[in-house]
């Protein structure tokens, strides 16, 4: 209870057609997206909550959670 964590956003793929591989364009992969915060607020055994805070855009499921 208490801790504040960072939410992200998992970065896009992209293709880079200047740099060709085996026929392919090369793909690179953006870094995650830091879009808001969340504070956990309850405890229990098989479930928290937490507040979200200053966040940018929508929470998703899959979205990463780090401590910020």
């Amino acid at each position: 209870m208490g801790h504040v964590f960072a939410l992200y956003r998992p970065g896009a793929t992209i293709a880079d057609a200047s740099r060709v591989t085996g026929g392919a364009p090369m793909t690179f992969k953006l870094p995650d997206e830091r879009y808001g915060l969340a504070f956990v607020f309850r405890l229990y055994d098989r479930v928290s909550y937490a507040l979200v805070m200053r966040i940018s855009r929508p929470v998703n499921p899959l979205d990463v959670v780090q401590t910020p």
